[in-house]
């Protein structure tokens, strides 16, 4: 694991480690505020190339604080996502980004209460709990199991695969890999050496045209198939089975986080620069 002893969120009231996946959820997860600063307003109307005032026209409300009922300004939302987000995951002011947002997850309130931690941790995929052997050992037993149930279900559909590995090369096949924490912890105990991705955002165990980690694959890869007569079948199966992941998590008390693959593997420590 690539957790830091000098993570601040080990001191939490939930212990945790922060690696920072850039997916861009915290900047688009739902109604909230960024509060803004006395002094920052100047770097982000420059960052953003604008006049000052401008720039608090476009994009500056003034709104009261739920915990103190003082009126201060916070970034524009729009729809739930900051309007200075472009695209899914790129601040269009990020070097010059506001504290609040710098400082994510480390806010005093997710530091201190167990709500607002739970919330935090519902939004960042980036946010992992210590979790205890035992629990590990339940959960991985379990989650083996019903790998095994997968595997013998897509048998049974009988999709054609012609092992181009087109499936892997998420930017050719038009789709990113999705997958729970306990997939990914399951993922790097099991298979913790890869070399760096061949393309950027991609799967780390995607080497040459071939999976160097099969046996500890993602449910997400297991369901996955170019053949479009059993695609409808296969779709259906995968909600089933991640329901069943996630009843897992549910049962064993694993902490839950749903996010990109790759990304949680290289927050584990897997892909990186020179291996694990």
């Amino acid at each position: 694991m690539t957790y830091h002893e000098t993570d601040p969120g080990l001191e939490g009231v939930v212990p945790f480690t922060f690696d920072c996946h850039r997916c861009g959820h915290c900047c688009s997860g739902g109604s909230g505020f960024v509060w803004l600063e006395e002094g920052e307003l100047g770097d982000l109307a420059s960052a953003a190339g604008m006049e000052e005032q401008a720039f608090v026209d476009r994009y500056v409300r003034r709104t009261p604080d739920p915990r103190t009922g003082e009126l201060r300004l916070s970034l524009l939302e729009e729809g739930g996502r900051c309007a200075l987000l472009v695209g899914a995951n790129e601040c269009s002011v990020y070097t010059s980004r506001p504290k609040h947002c710098s400082q994510f997850p480390y806010w005093p309130s997710v530091l201190s209460e167990p709500e607002a931690f739970e919330a935090a941790r519902e939004t960042c995929p980036g946010i992992a709990v210590e979790v205890p052997e035992e629990v590990k050992a339940r959960a991985f037993a379990a989650l083996e199991a019903l790998y095994a149930e997968v595997d013998a279900f897509v048998e049974r559909a009988r999709p054609v695969c012609i092992q181009r590995g087109v499936c892997c090369r998420f930017e050719e096949a038009g789709h990113e890999l999705f997958a729970t924490a306990l997939e990914a912890d399951y993922a790097a105990a099991h298979a913790p050496l890869a070399e760096s991705p061949e393309e950027s955002g991609r799967c780390p165990y995607h080497s040459g045209g071939k999976c160097t980690a099969r046996a500890a694959r993602a449910l997400g890869c297991r369901t996955y198939f170019c053949d479009k007569n059993t695609e409808g079948v296969l779709a259906e199966a995968h909600e089933h089975f991640l329901a069943r992941v996630r009843g897992i998590e549910r049962e064993t008390g694993y902490p839950a986080a749903y996010g990109r693959f790759p990304a949680l593997l290289a927050a584990r420590g897997v892909g990186a620069e020179g291996g694990q």
